[in-house]
């Protein structure tokens, strides 16, 4: 590709209180492929690097002009943190000139008198440069966002996807306060999660956040809010009144196909050194965008989940209403299937299938007779042979439900033992589905410790020994090991 000949035309502001030599280089710029903006000096510079309605790449300047000169606008770009590479030019240069100014953040230096030819290779290889680095900055935010596309997509429920994304942001935007605002049902903004000292050390932090998230979320547009932003951009006076912005702020919408659904803030303290730029602005917005669907399914994961679990208590209702002995069992046994789930290390969507199963795992007895289920004696063998028929009763009435599909082996081999005595099928050792043998632990601890219609619940010391005499044969050992430590360090609704 030829110098200057980019798909997207590079902007250069030339900065010089010479008009003859604004026009030779504009000129030359221009015929090189550039798009070319000129200042008479460097406050009408400032206004035009402040403006929003061009984006300039580099600004040539002039290195003494009236008012403000080469060197003073150079400083002043970077103390504001604008996003501009600096050639510098003049005919009263030295060593020491060149070196302040490189040090000042330039690119390069461009003595007085210089030919055209000279000129362009310079800004050819400063844009080159900014090219290269401007490559370099996007792959690797490629590479944070295919980070963060892979970690959100991963959570299903709202409050681990909002920690994962809390976490991204922290790492990438190195903020000192994290506001995040969701719409709720009555489609006002709350604040949903925050973090950082900031929020804690200064009162003013929520109300400023708030009114600056509530402007983004109107104007569906990022924004960006610092000290020297609150003297040129008049939007900026509704959100914060008094003369000293402390904070740099930036802000992003939540944007849906819906509509917006929320706005994210990150503040730091406002010194020179802490602002956010508009490159940090820009991989915000870009993270905002790639959440905010997530954070829509999420929400409609949770509505949909909460109704599940209403229909599923409603079936486990239903059984308990015809035995009354074992009224809150099933409640209990997701729990503490739950519990013993988190002590093993499982994730949450195993901890979801427990509890879901454990509340469903006697949903068969529903077929079962009343005169069986509430018998006050033993039960004979052939009405044991109708007892022993409720999981496949169960998986029958549930392998209709689609959504329930994963939690079918839970509920219909939770009585299968170790040693291949158990039922429906006969199954011995890890023939048995894992989170079986984990429901049948805790099933017949709890089912041990409660009353019964032919008996009275039994004490913990006697559930303890029967568990420990048949780990090994009817219960998984290591899970009956689990259970009965956690037991002792108080766990399992309180019993020591």
């Amino acid at each position: 590709m030829e110098m200057g000949q980019q798909l997207d035309r590079e902007t250069v502001l030339v900065v010089d209180d010479e008009e003859s030599l604004r026009d030779i280089c504009q000129d030359a710029l221009e015929d090189a492929g550039y798009k070319v903006i000129q200042a008479k000096q460097g406050r009408e510079a400032l206004q035009v690097l402040y403006g929003d309605t061009e984006m300039v790449d580099l600004v040539v300047s002039d290195l003494r002009m009236p008012e403000l000169n080469g060197m003073e606008l150079l400083q002043r770009i970077r103390q504001e943190q604008i996003d501009v590479d600096f050639l510098i030019m003049t005919g009263y240069g030295t060593i020491e000139t060149a070196v302040e100014s490189m040090k000042l953040g330039a690119a390069d230096y461009l003595p007085k008198p210089f030919n055209i030819s000279h000129l362009l290779l310079k800004v050819e290889k400063v844009l080159q440069e900014r090219r290269d680095r401007k490559e370099r900055h996007n792959l690797s935010n490629l590479v944070r966002l295919l980070k963060l596309s892979r970690d959100i997509n991963s959570q299903l429920d709202l409050p681990s996807l909002l920690k994962e994304f809390l976490f991204h942001l922290e790492r990438n935007f190195a903020p000192q306060g994290v506001g995040l605002f969701l719409k709720n049902d009555a489609g006002e903004l709350e604040l949903k999660t925050e973090s950082g000292g900031l929020w804690r050390e200064d009162p003013r932090v929520l109300s400023l956040c708030r009114r600056l998230a509530l402007h983004v979320l109107d104007a569906r547009e990022p924004k960006l809010a610092d000290k020297y932003l609150l003297r040129v951009d008049t939007e900026l006076k509704g959100v914060w009144n008094e003369d000293v912005l402390p904070y740099s702020i930036m802000a992003a919408p939540l944007l849906t196909q819906q509509g917006p659904t929320g706005v994210v803030t990150l503040l730091r303290d406002g010194q020179d050194t802490n602002l956010y730029t508009l490159d940090d602005l820009q991989l915000l917005t870009v993270f905002a965008s790639q959440t905010s669907s997530s954070i829509v399914n999420a929400k409609l994961y949770g509505r949909m989940r909460q109704m599940n679990l209403e229909v599923i208590r409603s079936y486990a209702q239903a059984v308990e209403a015809k035995d009354i002995y074992t009224r809150g069992h099933s409640d209990r046994v997701a729990q503490y299937a739950v519990e013993l789930g988190q002590v093993i290390g499982l994730g949450r969507e195993e901890l979801d299938q427990l509890h879901t199963a454990g509340l469903l795992h006697d949903i068969g007895k529903i077929g079962i007779p009343d005169r069986i289920l509430n018998k006050p004696s033993g039960l004979t063998s052939d009405e044991y042979g109708v007892m022993k028929r409720h999981p496949e009763v169960g998986y029958s009435i549930l392998s209709q439900v689609g959504t329930l599909q994963e939690v079918l082996p839970i509920i219909f081999h939770h009585h299968e033992r170790v040693d291949g005595q158990g039922y429906p099928n006969g199954l011995s050792g890890d023939e048995i589905p894992f989170l079986a043998r984990l429901v049948s632990v805790v099933d017949s601890y709890e089912a041990m410790t409660s009353d019964r219609a032919y008996r009275n619940s039994l004490s913990q010391e006697k559930v303890v020994s029967i568990l420990e005499q048949n780990a090994g044969s009817q219960w998984d050992e290591e899970l009956v090991q689990h259970w009965l430590r956690y037991l002792s360090n108080g766990n399992g609704n309180g019993i020591a």
